[in-house]
C-alpha cells in the first residue's frame, strides 16, 4: 500500500466508500502485537456515514490499547482539554483485542465488552523499523452499517 493513497484519501472532503475499501484490501492485516501497548489518535473518514458526525460531537480523540485485554475504546477531550475515557458511549464497558476474520482475512480486531461492535485493523504505514504507525480501521457489528456501508477511520500511534 502506498502512503500516498492514504494521504490522498484523507485530503478528500468526502471519501468514496469503494476507494477506502480498495485501500483496505491493499493493506496488510494488523496483528495484536502491532497495536497493543500504545495510544492511538483517531480520525474519521467522511463517507457519509452518520458515525462521522457523532464522533465529532462527542469530541472523540482516539483509543488506548494498554494491553490486549485492557482497551479504552473511546477516548475524548473533556471540557478542560484532558484526554479521558468515555465509557458512557460504550455501554459502560471497555474492549479487548482478538484476532477475528473480516472480509476473508484474519486481523487484529477490537471487540467491545458491552456493545455488539468489532473494529478491525490493517496496517496503513510503518516506520523504518517496520513498526505500525498508522492503522486503517473499519467498524463492524449490529447497527453499524448505514445504507450498506461501514464506518471507516484512521488511527495514528502517539505512544
Amino acid at each position: 500500500m502506498s502512503p500516498d493513497e492514504l494521504a490522498a484519501i484523507r485530503a478528500l472532503e468526502t471519501v468514496p466508500p469503494a476507494r477506502i475499501s480498495a485501500l483496505w484490501d491493499a493493506c496488510a492485516p494488523a496483528s495484536i502485537q502491532d497495536i497493543a501497548g500504545s495510544r492511538w489518535r483517531g480520525t474519521g473518514l467522511d463517507t457519509g456515514h452518520p458515525m462521522f458526525g457523532m464522533l465529532g460531537k462527542m469530541r472523540w480523540w482516539g483509543k488506548d490499547f494498554t494491553d490486549p485485554r485492557k482497551v479504552d475504546p473511546i477516548l475524548v477531550t473533556d471540557d478542560s482539554g484532558a484526554i479521558v475515557p468515555d465509557t458512557s458511549a460504550t455501554g459502560g464497558g471497555g474492549a479487548a483485542l482478538w484476532e477475528v476474520t473480516f472480509r476473508g482475512r484474519p486481523c487484529a480486531s477490537m471487540v467491545y465488552d458491552r456493545l455488539p461492535v468489532i473494529d478491525h485493523f490493517v496496517v496503513a504505514t510503518t516506520d523504518d523499523t517496520g513498526r505500525a504507525t498508522t492503522l486503517l480501521a473499519v467498524m463492524n457489528g449490529r447497527g453499524t452499517v448505514h445504507e450498506g456501508e461501514h464506518f471507516w477511520f484512521v488511527l495514528e500511534r502517539v505512544g
